[in-house]
Formats: C-alpha cells, sequence, structure tokens
C-alpha cells in the first residue's frame, strides 16, 4: 500500500509569486522548511491557494496559503522537484526547484486566469479559520454509540474507519532500502563518534526504514550535540514514537512546542496522545495543527481521528472540507467516503470513493473500500461495479480483486449468465489464496441455489477448513444436512455455529468498547447530505 498519491494539474500559464525558501545548514538534513508568500502583481495576498512540492509527478507535500499568503510546508533534504500552485480563478503556475538552495528567493507574482487587473482585496477563498459546525465535548463508551442500518453495516463502517487511518501511514513513506547508502553512513559515524553531522545522518536514515529502535542512539546523541536544531529534535520524537516510546516523545514533543508553535508539532502531537490511549488531547492536537496549516496531511489526521472515534458527522464536515481544498486528493476522497457509509448515506459515499479510484486506477486501497461497501450495503451501489471490474482486470492475480467484483455482480443481479461469472471469479479467488473462507462461503451459496448439494457441502466444508472460527459456513452446512435428510448433522453445525456467533458478538462488542467515543455538539442541524 506504501505509494504516493499522484496529483494532476492543468497548465494555463505562470505563476508569479514572492517566496523566501528557508533551510538549515546542516547538509546532513533530511527534511526542511519551505516557507513563502502567493500574491498579486499589486501586491495583494492570495489566500487558500494550493501549494504542492511535486516529485516526477507525485505530489511530496501540499499546503495552503492563510489569510495573508504565507505557506510553509516540509521538503526532502535533496532532489528536484517542482513547486505548483493552484488557486480557482488564477493561472496554474509551476516553478522547478533544485534542494538544496539555501537562502534562494523566488521572485514572481500571480496573474488571474482571465487577464484582468488584481483587485485590491484578498478573495475569501477555502479556510478553515472559520470555526467548525462541531465541538468535541467530551468522550464516552460504546453503549452510547449508535449506527445506521444492521450489524453487518455497522461491521463495514468500523473497518472502513480503521482503514481510513491506517492511510496515514502514506505521510511517512521510506524511500526504497539503500544497503550501500547505510554502510556509507555507519563508517562515518565510526570515524567521527561526535559529530553532530553523522549521527544525524544515520538516524535519520533509520527512521526512514522504519527501525526506529536503530534510530534513537544516533539521534539522541545527535539532539544532546545541538539541541537547538528542530528537525534532529523532530526526528527524534518520531523514532521515539515509532519504538513505542510514548512518554518520552510526549515529553520532547511538549518541550519544542514550548518554543513556539508548530502545524507538524500538533499534528505528532495528536499521534502521541492517541497512542496514550488520550483522544480527546489527540483531537484537539489535530485540530490545532489544521488551524495552523490547513494542509492535506493535517486535514487527514483530524478527520481520521474523529471517524475513528465514532464522531461520524464531525468526520463529514472535516473530510468534506478537506476534499473541496485538495480535489485530488486519493485517500481525502475514501476518508469521506468512508465518514459517509458510517453515517447511512450509501450512495454519496460511493460516489466519492469511486472518484479516489479514478485519481489512481493501480492503487488497490479505494477498491478495497468499495468492496467492503457493496458487501455489506442494503442496496446496489451506483459506479460500485465498473470499479471493481477495473480492479479484477488491473490486479487479475488479486485474490481480493476476484472476491470483490464477484460480490457485486451477485448484488446487482441478472441472469444465470452473470452469476457463472461470478461463480468463476470466486473460484480463482479461492486458487490464488486457498484460506480465503469468505469466497468458499460464496460459491457454496451459489451452488445450493442450483440445487448442488454436494458441490455446496464442499465448499462450505473448505470455508470451515480455512477459518475455524467463522460461524456463517456452520449455518449453511446445516441447511445443506437438513436438504439431505441428515439432521443429526444438521443439528449439531447449528450448535458449533451458535456458539461460534456468541464468541465472535462477544469479541466484537470487548473491541467495540475498547474506542472511546466522542461527545460531539453539533452549532447547527446536520447537512443534507450527512444526514
Amino acid at each position: 500500500m506504501l505509494r504516493t498519491l499522484q496529483v494532476f494539474y492543468r497548465q494555463f500559464g505562470l505563476l508569479i509569486f514572492a517566496a523566501f525558501v528557508t533551510f538549515p545548514t546542516s547538509q546532513a538534513l533530511t527534511s526542511q522548511t519551505l516557507a513563502g508568500n502567493v500574491r498579486e502583481s499589486n501586491g495583494t495576498p492570495v489566500r487558500a491557494a494550493r501549494v504542492i512540492l511535486t516529485e516526477r509527478g507525485a505530489s511530496k507535500e501540499e499546503a495552503l496559503t492563510d489569510g495573508e499568503g504565507n505557506f510553509s510546508l516540509t521538503a526532502p533534504e535533496s532532489g528536484s522537484f517542482v513547486l505548483r500552485v493552484h488557486k480557482e480563478g488564477f493561472r496554474d503556475a509551476e516553478q522547478p526547484l533544485t534542494l538544496p538552495a539555501a537562502n534562494k528567493m523566488l521572485s514572481i507574482s500571480l496573474v488571474r486566469a482571465d487577464g484582468s487587473a488584481a483587485s485590491n482585496v484578498s478573495e475569501p477563498g477555502i479556510q478553515f479559520n472559520d470555526q467548525p459546525n462541531f465541538t468535541v465535548a467530551g468522550i464516552t463508551d460504546w453503549t452510547a454509540a449508535g449506527g445506521h442500518g444492521s450489524d453487518v453495516n455497522l461491521r463495514a463502517s468500523e473497518a472502513l474507519a480503521k482503514d481510513t487511518r491506517s492511510l496515514s501511514a502514506r505521510d511517512t513513506l521510506a524511500d526504497s532500502p539503500d544497503p550501500e547508502l547505510e554502510k556509507r553512513l555507519r563508517e562515518a559515524l565510526l570515524k567521527e563518534p561526535l559529530s553532530f553531522k553523522a549521527n544525524r545522518g544515520l538516524g535519520a536514515f533509520c527512521l526512514r526504514e522504519r527501525h526506529y529502535r536503530d534510530a534513537i542512539p544516533p539521534l539522541e546523541k545527535a539532539h544532546e550535540l545541538s539541541p537547538g536544531h528542530f528537525d534532529a529534535a523532530f526526528e527524534l520524537v518520531q523514532a521515539y514514537e515509532g519504538a513505542g516510546e510514548h512518554l518520552k516523545a510526549k515529553a520532547l514533543v511538549e518541550q519544542l512546542l514550548a518554543s513556539g508553535e508548530r502545524a507538524e508539532l500538533h499534528r505528532l502531537s495528536g499521534d502521541i496522545e492517541e497512542s496514550l490511549e488520550n483522544p480527546l488531547a489527540a483531537e484537539r492536537a489535530y485540530e490545532r495543527a489544521v488551524g495552523l496549516n490547513p494542509s492535506e496531511q493535517n486535514y487527514f489526521a483530524w478527520g481520521g481521528e474523529l471517524l475513528v472515534h465514532r464522531a461520524v458527522e464531525a468526520a463529514v464536515e472535516v473530510f468534506s472540507k478537506g476534499a473541496n481544498a485538495f480535489p485530488q486528493s486519493e485517500r481525502m476522497l475514501a476518508g469521506l467516503g468512508a465518514a459517509l457509509y458510517a453515517n447511512g448515506a450509501y450512495e454519496p459515499a460511493a460516489r466519492n470513493v469511486c472518484k479516489a479510484s479514478d485519481l489512481n486506477p493501480s492503487d488497490p486501497e479505494p477498491y478495497l473500500f468499495l468492496g467492503r461497501m457493496a458487501q455489506a450495503a442494503p442496496q446496489v451501489l451506483p459506479c460500485v461495479e465498473e470499479r471493481l471490474a477495473r480492479f479484477a482486470r488491473e490486479r487479475p492475480r488479486d485474490a481480493s480483486a476476484n472476491f470483490y467484483y464477484a460480490v457485486a455482480i451477485l448484488k446487482a443481479g441478472g441472469p444465470e449468465q452473470r452469476k457463472r461469472q461470478a461463480e468463476a471469479l470466486l473460484e480463482e479467488a479461492a486458487r490464488i489464496d486457498p484460506a480465503f473462507a469468505e469466497a468458499y462461503l460464496q460459491l457454496g451459496a451459489l451452488q445450493s441455489q442450483r440445487g448442488d448439494w454436494p458441490r455446496a457441502k464442499a465448499s462450505y466444508e473448505r470455508a470451515v477448513a480455512a477459518n475455524a472460527e467463522f460461524p456463517d459456513p456452520h449455518f449453511r452446512l446445516a441447511q445443506v444436512y437438513q436438504h439431505t435428510g441428515d439432521g443429526k448433522r444438521a443439528a449439531e453445525e447449528l450448535q458449533i455455529f451458535e456458539r461460534l456467533k456468541q464468541t465472535d458478538a462477544a469479541a466484537v462488542e470487548q473491541r467495540r468498547r475498547e474506542i472511546r467515543q466522542f461527545i460531539v455538539v453539533l452549532r447547527e442541524p446536520a447537512s443534507a447530505v450527512s444526514r
């Protein structure tokens, strides 16, 4: 799943803006801050302009300009990039940028798309400085939780919320492993064990590779050698958090925040507080990060936190604003779809995730969201079967791709020929993954409908063998035995089904009780789409 979301833009002409790019002086840095300002030709600030740092067509970091036209984002240490800026009503533009480029200043002005003169008043644009339409007032336990539709839908929405939160891993993608680089970095540290550059270089490399424990000693030494170096301290916080040293991470991030607020610190603080099971503090930190820098990354972290803790309408609001600000963000659209689904708006949910799949058709994640929706929703959802057909074409050796396309076909119904097509897809899914219990279950259901009891029995037995804790195959086996006149075996399978069902329900209930639900106060009635 580790990939960078692709962002595409039309090129209308040159954008001119004034941007001061500042970099730390160390040559061993793995990241640096780009800060600047976007203005019209008369000096009027342009707020809510999207500033995107891209490398080979894939976005690395995005930010929105604030009310003064200012922006800041984090950039890698080195490489060739393009800084793109987009604002509705103005010409898109791009500026080549080679890093590092210490103290480089870009001086350009923004041109309106229609060529008209710049106004003296900046446009309001898209901002999240406006107060959100909700307040998270506290937390409660699962007994206060609600849901839309059946338990099947509730389970699907919970799975989608969890999957949405996991998409945050895309914020910290590791580069391809480079054993030679690691060797050089370790040799440099052996030669100069008291060098800030050598310690930070190795620590940052281990951090990128997610070798968090290995990253801590050199990053601690780098921090000791240069305690005022922000980027080194920030990397140490990330290493502590990745290694599960949450209290150390919290202490250091609070120390850094005491020296000055920065959006990335609040976002990281939110991650830490969530790890420490302080979701209310985490939500506050994510909200503050968006207030300081309404970037795609910060919107997504806040929306994911709200969704996981069942603040569904609030999550819809945040993801909606995030999707409006970043319409080319695949994961933002997927998150909005998950939030809408949890709120019972199944068709809008599917449409947003279909859009996400269109942005990057080779990415399996939106298709998996659509598959869960198709399987659990009480009705046929728009655009889903078409997108899952593409998923199966693009990944013919993927068991989930074949399975979910089959589910969509069966959900839509149709002549026997379509059922045969679905059966072939299910057989392929089971062939690719012999432990795919749900594929065997669906095969058995199709075979039972045709009265092919021997084959149905064999499929259900394979489902049981693939997952001994799966209740449903035992219920279906009981039906088979009932039809074939074996009442004793039918009764035995029903007993097994009831026992496993109770065990599964207890496990689900326990997991739900472990999720602390936010108490949300809405300032205005919910919008029609969220209802």
